[in-house]
């Protein structure tokens, strides 16, 4: 990824905070939070809810829907990008959306603020023969009975039978698997008080002094075995890259596996020694497994008393 942004002969990044990503472009424009902002969030549960402006964005900082329509106007592009407010734009969502799959086009503002949320499906026109979709639009999602516009009312899924189908997959290891030179299993994953690279979450007081830097998470049995204490400067290579970390050695984990977080850049990143191969079909990279090797440090990595830009 840093060779792909140190690549381009131009980048401009839209952002809040100068995250990591940002600190490769040419230009940085800053952005707005939620809370500076208003519109709409789709929950994973197929809720809409509303999202209410709260304060000002600070400084010259901007709203990001309206620097995009401003760079498309000043690019002679602004057909399709003359919004006046959020609620513009989801007017054409409800319009663009009729009659498809995920349909808008019942929601309104008012109908989500008065009913704390509407979920899609939520048509505005439906057969008189199918079943009438309640105020708040289809709260669960294939239910007996249920109408949409692939089945027809042959059945609750999105295929012409209405039945649903299974896909059998064969099983595929790894691309990358343990070996006498790296014996030990990585995965990287998240911790409960910091959200992805950690660019908002490593702001906050509190959540930093709940987890104020990334540890190698380490099976007791694999520490005593390489003489690893809790506590002790520990470095994890993979054939891509190094780290080293304190250990934190606990018994939530497989004694042929460690665990690092990923939610640091640098030096502290996880990603330094993952493997870049995807897969197959949906081309997520396979960041959960590889294979590295484990030893106590000697002495503290220089970068362990280097405090990061937001401190």
């Amino acid at each position: 990824m840093r060779a792909a942004l140190e690549k381009l002969d131009f980048f401009v990044a839209i952002d809040f905070f100068m995250s990591e990503t940002a600190r490769y472009a040419d230009i940085v424009l800053p952005g707005s939070l939620q809370e500076e902002d208003e519109g709409t969030v789709t929950q994973v549960e197929g809720r809409i809810i509303r999202i209410n402006k709260a304060v000002d964005c600070p400084g010259e900082a901007r709203q990001d829907w309206r620097i995009i329509q401003d760079i498309a106007k000043a690019l002679g592009r602004e057909r399709g990008l003359t919004f006046e407010s959020p609620q513009q734009m989801f007017e054409e969502l409800r319009i663009a959306s009729k009659g498809g799959v995920s349909d808008y086009s019942g929601v309104t503002y008012e109908r989500i603020e008065e009913l704390m949320g509407v979920f899609w499906p939520c048509r505005s026109e439906t057969p008189t023969s199918a079943p009438q979709p309640g105020p708040q639009g289809t709260i669960r999602l294939f239910e007996p009975g249920s109408w949409n516009p692939i089945a027809k009312g042959a059945g609750p899924f999105y295929f012409p039978d209405g039945n649903a189908r299974f896909n059998l997959t064969p099983y595929v290891g790894p691309a990358e698997d343990v070996d006498h030179q790296y014996p030990v299993i990585l995965t990287t994953g998240r911790v409960v008080s910091q959200f992805l690279s950690g660019n908002q979450t490593r702001r906050i007081g509190p959540l930093v002094d709940h987890y104020p830097e990334p540890p190698v998470e380490i099976h007791p049995k694999l520490a005593a075995r390489l003489e690893i204490a809790d506590g002790d400067w520990t470095t994890v290579e993979s054939r891509r890259g190094s780290c080293t970390l304190r250990a934190s050695v606990v018994t939530t984990i497989r004694p042929d596996t460690v665990f690092i977080p990923y939610h640091w850049g640098g030096r502290k990143s996880a990603n330094q020694l993952t493997i870049s191969a995807q897969d197959a079909i949906s081309k997520i990279p396979e960041y959960k497994v590889c294979a590295v090797r484990v030893q106590r440090a000697e002495a503290q990595p220089d970068y362990a008393a280097v405090l990061e830009p937001q401190q």
